[in-house]
């Protein structure tokens, strides 16, 4: 049986182009699980040496607690190139913890401890506030981060 005349012979054709592009597109794809991994190996590594603190949302107030027992409302002071951990909670309704110029974000929730941890890097005065819609007054809770030179 003789084949039709516009039937290509494969025999002849070569499959190196398309054993190059799969090489490339399975080293792409390696190379960014690698990165996405040893990225979050890092932000859910916290220092051993990290300072707690217990970070607790109320309607419409932030209160915050140091591991040597030292209580401030609406305010937070913390030391220059020093690892902090956040436990974080809330009394009543969900809220979300944001330090904008940090980029720290982690939702508050009734019941529930979440951590974060930083290191604030440059000393100065930072604004702290609720991201989650919490109620009436929502717009208000807001606090001050004071990042002390070591």
């Amino acid at each position: 049986m003789k084949a039709p005349e516009n039937w290509i012979d494969m025999s002849e054709h070569s499959h190196w182009p398309e054993w190059v592009y799969i090489g490339v597109v399975v080293a792409l794809l390696v190379y960014v699980g690698a990165e996405a991994w040893n990225i979050e190996r890092i932000v859910e590594h916290i220092p051993e040496d990290a300072e707690l603190i217990t970070v607790t949302a109320q309607q419409w107030f932030w209160s915050f607690e140091h591991e040597d027992g030292t209580k401030e409302i609406g305010e937070l002071h913390l030391k220059q190139g020093v690892p902090y951990k956040f436990e974080i909670t809330s009394k009543d309704v969900i809220h979300s913890f944001n330090i904008p110029d940090y980029l720290v974000l982690m939702d508050a929730v009734p019941g529930r401890i979440n951590t974060i941890w930083f290191v604030p890097v440059d000393a100065g005065e930072y604004e702290m506030q609720c991201r989650e819609y919490c109620g009436l007054l929502h717009y208000n809770m807001r606090a001050k981060l004071y990042v002390e030179k070591a």
